[in-house]
């Protein structure tokens, strides 16, 4: 709608609602009603995501990899503990004859098995 000095005034819902009304065709039922946020409540599954609703919905759920792990919780099992660690030398192993398998491994001539 143009006012007075060519300035463009937004059309109320109210005013669409008068103009379609007015320009409904025989029969035809114009409903007007108020389309804003605050007149709508949230589903169970968009309040909680993880509610069966939301989940029990058909469509295939992808894990939640955010936070503690997939699983949400420990991911893994512990054995208790050790008292002392056991530290290994690596540098006194010795190395591996020429032409063992284990020289062939090292050199990626052969696969580990």
């Amino acid at each position: 709608m143009m006012s007075g000095g060519g300035t463009v005034v937004p059309e109320t819902s109210r005013q669409k609602c008068l103009r379609d009304t007015r320009n409904a065709k025989p029969g035809e039922i114009v409903v007007c009603a108020p389309d804003e946020d605050k007149y709508r409540a949230q589903s169970t599954s968009q309040e909680d995501p993880l509610s069966d609703q939301a989940l029990n919905d058909g469509r295939l759920t992808p894990p939640d990899v955010a936070g503690n792990g997939i699983f949400k919780g420990k991911a893994t099992a512990t054995f208790g503990k050790v008292e002392k660690p056991y530290l290994i030398d690596l540098s006194a192993i010795p190395e591996a004859p020429a032409g063992s398998d284990a020289d062939k491994v090292a050199k990626g001539e052969m696969r580990a098995h």
